[in-house]
């Protein structure tokens, strides 16, 4: 299996998100590559597309490549998880001239449960982040960056990713610097939509103004100095609609997909929610 038989296929995708948000073809430079990510994190992390495109497509055909990808986000303004969103910007990336391999990591949930790129710039190596919204390249070699760093873990010779909103430090995952090949990114793919991050709503966004986070009934939010944290009545598909701009039918389609999907998982034997019945 070769990765260019798949980006070669997706060139009009790439094609359209440099059309849409205004990155003109140039050399691969640093410079064009944090523009590159910046653009790119107007695509939010969501998994109600996942949701729905598993629905009934449960044996087959379920992965949402950069085409769909950046269709959805023109009409629903949707982006993705971090496997698609992931495999999009390596496409855009690829596209454009820069080197990059796919990257495994492992979070509580579980080992090869995130996915991100690791790009090689002027002898320097960067973890680059679409699924944590990371909008800046972090250097390997060199800590800190405002928001995020990454540390040594000398015991089990991983990196690790820590976050911080300015109070609180937060370990997000760890990783080691082995690239990770199509066919097993693919495999992890597969393996992810049987996962905890399958179990509910949510969605994040990342931009200039801030952070928003939404899971199920529970939202975050930071800004201008502003930490809000806290469960809500309204409905999740009112919400989203509110701080994301999804149109409410496409949240209430994956609600009702998401019931369907987890006892799909049950009568398999994967481990799903208590309400399950």
């Amino acid at each position: 299996m070769k990765l260019n038989t798949f980006t070669g296929q997706s060139i009009p995708a790439v094609e359209r998100f440099l059309a849409i948000t205004g990155v003109e073809k140039s050399s691969p430079t640093y410079t064009t590559l944090v523009t590159i990510l910046r653009r790119f994190a107007r695509l939010p992390y969501e998994n109600l597309s996942k949701i729905i495109k598993f629905n009934h497509n449960w044996e087959t055909d379920h992965f949402r490549f950069p085409e769909e990808v950046i269709e959805d986000h023109e009409r629903y303004r949707l982006g993705g998880t971090c496997f698609s969103l992931t495999f999009y910007l390596k496409t855009i990336l690829d596209y454009l001239g820069y080197q990059t391999n796919f990257l495994m990591a492992d979070m509580r949930s579980g080992e090869n449960t995130h996915c991100a790129l690791i790009l090689n710039q002027d002898d320097r190596e960067y973890l680059i982040d679409p699924g944590y919204l990371l909008f800046e390249p972090l250097e390997l070699s060199k800590t800190p960056n405002p928001g995020a760093y990454l540390a040594e873990e000398t015991e089990t010779n991983r990196l690790a990713l820590w976050t911080s909103n300015g109070k609180q430090l937060k370990k997000r995952y760890t990783f080691t610097k082995t690239a990770t090949n199509i066919e097993q990114f693919f495999s992890h793919w597969e393996n992810s939509f049987h996962l905890m991050t399958m179990h509910g709503i949510c969605l994040s966004r990342r931009d200039e103004r801030g952070f928003v986070y939404l899971h199920n009934h529970f939202i975050k939010r930071e800004g201008d100095d502003i930490i809000f944290k806290g469960k809500f009545t309204e409905e999740i598909a009112e919400v989203a609609r509110k701080y994301f701009e999804i149109p409410a039918e496409i949240v209430r389609k994956a609600e009702l997909a998401l019931r369907e999907n987890l006892h799909y998982d049950k009568e398999l034997g994967f481990t799903v929610p208590h309400w399950v019945k």
